[in-house]
């Protein structure tokens, strides 16, 4: 067993094994550490879709992703599912206050190059003739490429490995380990473990190991459910969404739970929307949803419930539609809704990259190689002073 690396990565969904594969290609000798499964957490656990993010400031992290998952399955033995053309998002609009949020949506689409186009109530049944006849129209958006989430954490998993990474599952970091002001490992269920850098990837939990290197780190958990549903014929041919559920640029998301509010129960309110999914298989993955959250055990399973009654009612044929899985994951979701990429402020030598909401997916390939030419000290393809920890992080020792 090994007691040293030169970059040890802690975390193995998305981010965590990305930014391994990228360290490992550039000659790295790198150790991930993951406490359960590759890609048990919120990075196997999401609806798996590329899209434009709506956010220029995130822009060049999506192209870049997408274009290094492209190469990754084209390498890859296996299959993450990448589709090769866009499914198509159709924003619904069942009323007219929805209209001015579905339109901001669709146009900042456009502003990053995306077609779109606004459909009135005879051209949105004409493409979807299942949607509620309530429904006043929507908003196309010629975006939405679908892949697996689990198989694109494996592949960067084992493309890691390609590289001579060693990648260790079941191994639980519990602390990072300072001296001098200074991370110099990691201890984890193995033992400690010395590195010349150590990278925090571990999601919505870098923020309690960040504390025992003393630093606060500004990442609270979102909880997100999903429901795989089986329809008994094909009912939707386009990604479908109610108007307002994806963040725009500035929107971090539902907010800290703080202790007043914990202590009446009374938490911020938990975002919920809708977004059904098309699957190769002819299945359906029905969400959205964004709740507060502090544990990894499941809570606030009723939101499901609310989730299927918002999905017949867009959807009446889906009413009868047999429900296989309900699951949940928690994203971390910085205070900006921007990512956390860069040097920890007060401790050398701790790489942060954590806060990406529910755009790991999305964002993952492109922050991983801007991490990885950080941490190699090579010129980045893109600034990173947008996404830098000093915004998100105190120093508490």
């Amino acid at each position: 067993m090994r007691n040293s690396a030169e970059v040890v990565v802690v975390g193995g969904g998305v981010i965590g094994c990305a930014i391994a594969a990228e360290l490992a290609g550039r000659g790295a000798d790198v150790l991930l550490l993951e406490g359960r499964e590759i890609g048990h957490g919120a990075s196997g656990r999401n609806h798996g879709l590329i899209f434009y993010p709506q956010n220029p400031v995130t822009d060049p992290l999506y192209r870049m992703s997408h274009r290094m998952y492209r190469d990754l399955a084209a390498g890859s033995d296996l299959d993450i599912g990448l589709d090769d053309a866009p499914v198509g998002f159709i924003i619904l609009v069942g009323s007219e206050d929805q209209w001015q949020a579905a339109e901001t949506e669709a146009l900042a689409c456009q502003a990053g190059g995306v077609r779109v186009e606004r459909l009135d109530h005879a051209r949105l049944r004409e493409a979807e003739p299942n949607v509620s006849p309530d429904l006043l129209g929507g908003w196309y958006i010629e975006d939405g490429y679908r892949l697996d989430p689990r198989a694109l954490t494996l592949a960067l998993a084992l493309s890691a490995r390609a590289y001579g990474a060693e990648v260790r599952t079941h191994c639980d970091v519990k602390q990072i380990v300072v001296r001098n002001h200074k991370a110099v490992g990691v201890v984890s269920d193995d033992g400690p473990v010395s590195a010349g850098d150590v990278v925090l990837a571990a999601g919505p939990w870098s923020a309690k190991l960040a504390r025992t290197a003393g630093i606060e780190l500004g990442v609270s958990g979102a909880r997100g459910w999903l429901l795989l549903v089986s329809p008994r014929q094909k009912v939707c041919n386009h990604l479908l969404e109610s108007s307002g559920w994806h963040l725009m640029a500035g929107d971090p998301g539902p907010g800290e739970i703080t202790v007043a509010g914990h202590g009446e129960g009374n938490p911020p309110s938990p975002d919920i929307g809708l977004l059904i999914q098309p699957t190769a298989g002819g299945n359906l993955l029905v969400g959205g949803s964004r709740i507060p959250s502090l544990r990894q055990e499941a809570e606030g399973s009723e939101v499901s419930q609310i989730i299927a009654r918002k999905a017949a009612e867009a959807v009446p044929a889906l009413a009868e539609a047999a429900v296989r899985e309900v699951w949940s994951g928690v994203r971390p979701m910085s205070r900006d809704g921007l990512p956390i990429l860069g040097w920890a402020p007060g401790v050398e030598n701790l790489f942060v990259a954590t806060g990406h909401g529910g755009q790991g997916v999305m964002l993952g390939g492109g922050s991983a190689r801007l991490a990885a030419e950080m941490v190699i000290g090579s010129p980045t393809f893109v600034a990173s002073a947008p996404f830098s920890p000093d915004r998100s992080v105190s120093v508490t020792s």
